[in-house]
């Protein structure tokens, strides 16, 4: 059988300062701990009175006479006589009239405790950098979410908003309408410090001019006539603690831009009709199709608020400019509208060909609603690209319909067995002689596999990224 532990010397043994006092302040038990703080024998502690240490100067106040007056659980800092400083805290016991019986009070030197937070902080540095570490790590292949892409133009782009993501630096997208800056901005705010927070959208182009500004900061009760009784809070209120993406910046009137520049500088909103200020802490992405620059240059934007906004400037390329991105992203919108319409349409050779001698105007918001219209349009399971918007034609149709269409197509083949090299020509370097061939070799493979690249580049022997990459060279 355990002996039940001795707790007088466990109270002994602590490091911790421990006394307990009865109802009016006069010391009952003390631990060594004590004494070594005071200067003080057990003897001299024991039987006097806390009042009397504080005012004989032992220590400047008594959290036991804070408990005993308020009857509750009291913390507090001291000063000792030798000036240490000292974190104690005291807790009555209540008899059961709720009277204080006696006050327990224990304490230890304020060095501790900034021993502890010391502690603390090294042990939060090192888990901060464990999870850099691992976001590193984890990010070393992007999570891309509703990012589709495989060119190298795109995951430059990424990489370089993991990059920035972390910092609070106001991000400026340019790209032609269509090239995702919406998708960008949103992954930018996923992948920040700001990720718990909202994330406001504001198309400065869908707003009217003369809403804009009640939208973006909002207005007071009766500001304005057909003004909400209730008021109403704005958009870059709403941002707050999160991120603000304001896209086709450039439609911002030029009133607007010297108030989103005061709020930019001062961190602070006020609201139409109202005299007052509100703090507001938001990350700024702003996405832009216009030259900023020219508009600087013409008065129609201001230079102040383009250098403040130009801090991490993002060129996203057009589509007509990653031609491997155009594969994929077919084959993506093919798999998605396959799946919400229940068909199982695949594209042929031919349709391929004509996505990649289109030059996409409207980018992949274009393609995409190419994709889904040839979809619910194709008739077969094979979709053919008919005409789209009198630009695109496949080869088959322009050469003609039906079964002569189909043989002067074939006609233009490669031969099944032989690549088609002038080895004659002596102006051409082998360098070039090697090159042609393999061109020749990757579209005769591609064919085959009637525009496959997945199942081309399992035949050929190499991943499918370099067959992309191939492609595109072939292509140019």
């Amino acid at each position: 059988m355990q002996n039940k532990p001795d707790y007088a010397q466990l109270i002994a043994a602590s490091a911790e300062t421990f006394f307990v006092t009865d109802k009016n302040g006069n010391i009952l038990v003390v631990n060594p701990a004590v004494c070594m703080l005071l200067d003080m024998t057990e003897d001299q502690l024991v039987g006097a009175n806390v009042k009397n240490l504080v005012e004989a100067g032992y220590y400047d106040r008594s959290t036991t006479m804070e408990a005993i007056e308020r009857k509750q659980l009291f913390s507090g800092i001291y000063r000792t006589k030798s000036g240490k400083e000292i974190v104690s805290t005291s807790r009555p016991i209540l008899d059961d009239d709720g009277n204080v019986s006696v006050v327990i009070t224990n304490s230890f030197d304020t060095e501790r405790v900034d021993g502890f937070i010391k502690m603390i902080e090294e042990e939060r540095a090192l888990t901060k950098r464990y999870r850099a570490e691992v976001e590193y790590l984890r990010h070393r292949y992007i999570e891309k979410d509703n990012i589709v892409f495989i060119s190298k133009a795109m995951e430059n782009i990424l990489h370089k908003l993991n990059t920035v993501a972390k910092a609070d630096s106001t991000i400026i997208l340019f790209g032609e309408s269509g090239t995702g800056k919406d998708l960008l901005a949103k992954y930018t705010h996923k992948n920040s410090l700001r990720a718990n927070g909202p994330f406001i959208d504001v198309n400065c182009a869908a707003i009217p001019e003369h809403l804009m500004e009640s939208e973006l900061f909002g207005y007071e009760k009766g500001a304005f006539t057909g003004a909400s009784k209730q008021g109403k809070v704005g958009l870059m209120e709403l941002a707050d603690k999160g991120t603000l993406f304001l896209d086709e910046i450039g439609e911002l009137p030029l009133h607007l831009q010297a108030k989103l520049l005061r709020v930019l500088e001062s961190h602070e909103i006020r609201r139409i009709g109202s005299v007052t200020g509100r703090k507001t802490d938001f990350r700024l992405i702003t996405a832009t199709n216009r030259e900023l620059k020219k508009m600087v240059e013409e008065n129609r934007f201001r230079d102040d608020l383009y250098y403040r906004l130009n801090v991490i400037p993002i060129q996203i390329p057009p589509l007509r400019n990653r031609l491997e991105d155009i594969i994929v992203l077919a084959e993506h919108f093919l798999s998605l509208f396959n799946t919400k319409y229940g068909y199982g349409q695949t594209f042929t050779r031919q349709t391929m060909d004509a996505l990649l001698q289109y030059q996409w105007p409207g980018n992949a918001r274009e393609l995409r609603n190419v994709v889904e219209r040839l979809v619910i349009t194709g008739s077969c399971p094979e979709t053919e690209l008919a005409l789209i918007n009198g630009n695109i034609i496949t080869p088959s149709l322009k050469e003609g319909a039906g079964e002569e269409g189909g043989r002067q197509h074939k006609s233009e083949k490669l031969s099944e067995n032989v690549l088609q090299i002038n080895l004659c020509d002596h102006n051409i370097t082998l360098k070039e002689v090697v090159a042609e061939a393999e061109k020749q070799y990757i579209l005769k493979v591609l064919d085959q596999c009637e525009g496959n690249v997945r199942k081309a580049a399992e035949k050929i022997g190499i991943h499918k990224t370099i067959l992309y990459r191939k492609l595109r060279r072939i292509r140019s």
